[in-house]
């Protein structure tokens, strides 16, 4: 009888330091396609900007990397992962209404 062969796989960590240099890279055409394949897997956020797959397909996106590895991230690296895109998505609306206030 054979044994089992054991297989360890490491996942290399991902490098967030430059996700907002990465995300201004981007284009619009990145932001249509993440927005259709959300829209086709039936994303039920009616601003697919506040979808987390949404975010997380850019981010992947930025980061050249397939989505599966932002999706499988633990829960709080994902959660601030998507979070920066958002924060990166909202800063240019924040930055104009802080300067219209003034």
């Amino acid at each position: 009888m054979m044994e089992k062969e054991t297989v360890t796989v490491t996942k290399e960590k991902l490098d967030f330091s430059t996700l907002e240099e990465r995300l201004a890279e981007l284009n619009a055409t990145a932001f249509t396609r993440a927005e259709r394949e959300c829209r086709m897997e039936a994303d039920p956020a009616p601003d697919i900007t506040y979808s987390s797959a949404f975010r997380a397909k850019l981010a992947a996106e930025a980061m050249g990397v397939p989505q599966a590895d932002i999706s499988t991230l633990p829960i709080a690296e994902y959660a601030s992962v998507v979070s920066r895109v958002l924060n990166f998505l909202l800063r240019p609306l924040a930055e104009k209404v802080i300067r219209q206030e003034n």
